[in-house]
Order: structure tokens, then sequence, then C-alpha cells
């Protein structure tokens, strides 16, 4: 399937400021259905308390009705940005760790990664659990990239019920809006390797000379076309290849194995930040191309700009970008699209794709180096722990709210109020102590 028309591309990339006013628009929705139940609830509970006492039921209005939700728990502050964004990078990484355990390829990984970052952008993690999301995420990701895994490994790897790893594949599916497709940027990774081979296996054969990449050696004149040579011509005005690159600066092995190395470890890291959010698979893969070499202190600008010229003239000439659809686009290009389409802060000079290339680039870097920092479990025992709160209060209200009318009728209607709250109560607290058993074997933070 072609990236620049994918739902990825379409629906699930943003701007910097787009992102942040999406989840600030989730935030608001979530605090004020908490506020809109509780208010429920103490009405229904003022109703119920009129009626068995003979009154108008006036009390409908005050938050202090006896036995109403709003009175039995206070509303907790609302998670912080930063707090719920660190919880679900900790949860982030355990799917990459877990993946690995479990020999899953890296396509598996990136997709159920994604699929954890797009559903706590159309739910938060006030609402539902990230970690058992994570689980699921997983499950679904394993089927989709076709890495065929029974839902009982899965399970005996957590150590979780088999139950528990199938038990939000719908509620996932909704939330991803049945946008299953993830372009990896691990694929688009490999292919640059790949092209960086062939173009130092023509440089060498040509000794040191410039050729195009993807090409060893040029194609015999009988088999060309017109327009082939045309754009065999136009290949030609690429820059050299960087002298750090050349077979006789960089063997293959240990130095190119080491610096491929350094660029998967890079998008890596990339893959725990925003970046997925706000690039498309191409542009982070240069990027951690372009990390993983100077890590091993070669520097790749005459590489990267071969690639950005190439892309921009195979889309001009109506070619296949091989995979590097936007990779010259810059930052303006790859943002949303979906519902959030912002201008970009900083659009890249036109007709110059080497140059917007290097300034997604630059922005690439600062998000890998935040992806890059690890998370520890105490840093989010806080905001695991609020979380928590609000989904056990959103419950409790939900259900309050849509059982406390029952009694307002008959004499009885008190009696039967009271026992229907204590009911509720007990069967709230029994769910908070079974979250916390699995959340506990999950390894999740808990509460001191």
């Amino acid at each position: 399937m072609d990236f620049a028309t994918s739902s990825h591309r379409q629906r699930w990339l943003y701007t910097r400021t787009g992102l942040t006013e999406e989840r600030r628009k989730l935030q608001e929705r979530v605090v004020d259905g908490l506020r809109r139940q509780r208010h429920a609830a103490a009405a229904a509970g003022g109703t119920a308390g009129g009626g068995a006492d003979g009154g108008s039921g006036g009390g409908a209005e005050s938050p202090e009705v006896a036995g109403s939700a709003t009175k039995r728990a206070r509303e907790p502050p609302p998670l912080s940005a930063l707090g719920e964004l660190l919880m679900l990078k900790y949860y982030q990484q355990i799917i990459q760790e877990k993946c690995r355990e479990m020999r899953m390829p890296v396509k598996v990984m990136a997709t159920a990664i994604l699929y954890h970052k797009r559903f706590f952008l159309r739910h938060s993690s006030m609402e539902f659990d990230p970690g058992r999301v994570m689980i699921t995420a997983i499950f679904m990701a394993t089927k989709v990239e076709e890495f065929y895994t029974r839902a009982a490994d899965i399970a005996k790897s957590f150590d979780v019920t088999e139950d528990l790893v199938v038990k939000q594949e719908v509620a996932l599916l909704e939330g991803l809006n049945f946008d299953l497709v993830v372009h990896s940027p691990y694929r688009a990774l490999q292919g640059l390797l790949q092209e960086l081979k062939e173009a130092r296996a023509a440089a060498a054969a040509a000794g040191g000379a410039a050729s195009p990449p993807g090409s060893a050696s040029p194609p015999p004149a009988t088999a060309t076309a017109t327009s082939q040579q045309q754009q065999q011509q136009q290949l030609a005005g690429l820059p050299p290849l960087d002298e750090g690159l050349l077979p006789a600066a960089l063997p293959d092995s240990p130095g190119l194995d080491a610096a491929a190395r350094a660029a998967f470890g890079a998008l890596d890291a990339l893959m725990l930040s925003d970046a997925p959010l706000l690039y498309g698979p191409a542009q982070l893969a240069a990027a951690a191309l372009r990390s993983g070499f100077k890590a091993k202190g070669v520097r790749i600008p005459n590489f990267l700009a071969r690639i950005a010229q190439r892309a921009a003239l195979l889309l001009g000439g109506g070619g296949g970008g091989g995979g590097m659809e936007v990779v010259a686009a810059g930052a303006g290009a790859a943002a949303p699209l979906g519902g959030s389409a912002s201008p970009s802060p900083s659009p890249a000079p036109p007709g110059d794709p080497a140059a917007a290339l290097t300034a997604a680039l630059d922005e690439l870097d600062a998000l890998g180096s935040e992806g890059a920092r690890r998370v520890e479990v105490d840093e989010v025992k806080e905001a695991n722990a609020a979380a928590r709160e609000w989904r056990n209060l959103l419950k409790e209200a939900a259900g309050a709210a849509g059982g406390g009318g029952g009694g307002a009728g008959g004499g009885g209607g008190g009696d039967d109020a009271a026992r229907a709250a204590k009911r509720e109560k007990k069967r709230a607290a029994a769910a908070a102590a079974k979250a916390a058993k699995e959340a506990e074997l999950l390894g999740m933070p808990q509460r001191q």
C-alpha cells in the first residue's frame, strides 16, 4: 500500500501544535464526562431520597446528598500532560522489551507501539488501563503483521490470564478507528541501508566516482528507453558519495555493521517519542541513519542529499519513491492531515528537498534524545495511581447514575437505593482489588 494515500498518513500524523491540542481536548472531555456523571448520580440520589421522605426531591442539585457518588469520593486533580506521557512511554518501553523477549519481528513491535500511541490519542489513561491495552496491542499487532502468536503464549509471557489478552480487542479496534495499517520505519531503514550498500559498490567499481544510489552499474544502451536515459542524466547530477562512506574509509565489518546497529538503536529511541505521530516512516529512517553514522564519527550529508533529490525526482516524474514518498517533503508535508491540520511552524525552503530533509532531521534528533531517556518505574507511580483513581471514579459514577433513580417512586425507594449503593461499593472494591493484582503480575507501578 502506498504511504502517501494510506490512513497512516491521512489520519495519524500531526503537527506539534495539533498533537498538543488533541491531547488537551481529550483530557477536557474525560474530566467533563466525569463531572456530568457525578452530577447525574447526585441528582438520582437526591430524587430517590425525596421520594422516600415524601418531599419534593429538591436535594437533586446538592453534591452532598447522602449516599451520592460525589460525597463518597472527591474528584482528584486530572493527570498532568507530562505525567501521562511518561506513563505511556513506560508501557511502550515494555512493548519493546517483551517483543524482543518473545523474538517477534521489529514490524510487530513498531505496530504495537503505534497502536498504543494512537489509542491514547482517542482515549485517556483515566478511562483505560494502559497496561492492559499494551498487552492487547501486542496481540493484535501479531495478527495484523501475520506473525501468528497464540493469546496463551502472550498471556504466559506477561503471567496473566488469556482473557486479559483479548478482553480489550474491541475497544482497541474502535479506538484505532479500525485503521490497522502501519508503515514501519524499520523497513524504510533497511531500504536505506541496502541503497547505501549499492551506492558503495557502484563507487568502488568506478574507483570512487559518483554513481546514482540503487544502480551498481549503468544499464546497457540497447535496453534503455528515452525516459530512462533522461532520468539517468538527471541522477548523474547528484552529489558524490561522502568520503567517509567509501569502502576504503569504512569497511563493511565492523564499520558499516556497527553504524547500522547504532541506526536501529536510534530508531528504537524515536519510537518512544512523539516522532511517529509527527513524521512519516521514511523521515524517521533517515534521521536514525544519520544519527547512527554520527555516533560512529561518520557524517553523511551527501548521501542524505542524494536520497532527498532522488525521491523528489522520482515523485516529480510520477515514479515510485521506493518507500521514500515524503522523505524530502520536510516537516510541513508530513503533518496532518487527520483532525489537526496546522501549518508547519518552520516551513522548509521551496524547491530544495535536501534542505527540507535536513530541517526535519534536526527536529527528529531532539525527539530522539527525548525517547532515549529511559523512564523508570518510580517516575510514574504517582501518575499510575492517579489514573487508576480516575478510572474507578468513572466506573462508580456511571453505575450510580445508571441505577440511582430506581427507588424514586414508592416509600421503599430510599432503602433500595442504599442497598444498591452498598452493592456498587463492594463491586467497585472487588474490581479495584482484581486490577491491583493483575497490575502486580504485570510489573506495573503500584501505590506504595
